[in-house]
């Protein structure tokens, strides 16, 4: 006789928590909170270490990519299917940017855990990239960053930073101040077809 299986339940993914189809704003906002908590415990201490660790090459990856977001700012969005295309590459180029700081520290460890995250990183990020001036500031703010790494002054940058995460949860606690005085409704995440939103 086969003794009975019971059922195994699994944790979610860190994607999964905020990759669903259909997300309830109460529960989105819950994990976006989360994800920032962890990049301020993560990513103060990156950015120091790239600052005392990084090299020529790396500033230039950060420049070329810099340069990168500051074209995508400049893209059409005159119509839906480019609007669309404008916050795909805000998105790409944001996370690539955070990516390259990992990488300056030169610890395959720091890098494996902040492509982790990228994917809910990117999933909070379109939703805040919609709100006016969003975009433009999450530039200002890495050309910052990117000047205190390149100062090979680890305080600086990470203050940089820290601004930089600041404003990030600023903007998710915005959008449920809006959401909440729209009343509650669940919220599709953006694929392609819809137009994504908010800034890393």
């Amino acid at each position: 006789m086969r003794p009975k299986i019971g059922a195994v339940v699994l944790e979610p993914s860190p994607v999964a928590l905020l990759n669903a189809e259909y997300l309830s704003t109460s529960a989105f906002m819950q994990q976006a909170d989360s994800l920032i908590e962890f990049r301020k415990v993560l990513e103060l201490g990156l950015v120091a270490l790239a600052a005392e660790k990084s090299s020529a090459a790396d500033w230039t990856a950060m420049r070329e990519i810099l340069a990168e977001q500051e074209a995508a700012l400049k893209m059409d969005r005159s119509t839906p299917p480019a609007d669309s295309l404008y916050h795909d590459a805000i998105l790409k180029v944001n996370v690539k940017f955070h990516k390259a700081v990992a990488a300056a520290t030169r610890n395959p460890l720091a890098i494996m855990v902040l492509q982790a995250i990228s994917e809910p990183l990117v999933q909070v990020s379109r939703r805040t990239n919609e709100m006016p001036g969003v975009p433009e500031a999450g530039l200002r703010q890495h050309w910052a960053i990117y000047r205190a790494i390149r100062e090979n002054n680890p305080e600086k940058a990470r203050n940089a930073m820290r601004l930089h995460l600041q404003a990030a949860e600023r903007n998710v606690h915005t959008l449920e101040s809006k959401d909440e005085s729209a009343g509650p409704v669940s919220i599709p995440v953006a694929t392609s077809a819809h137009k994504p939103q908010d800034s890393l």
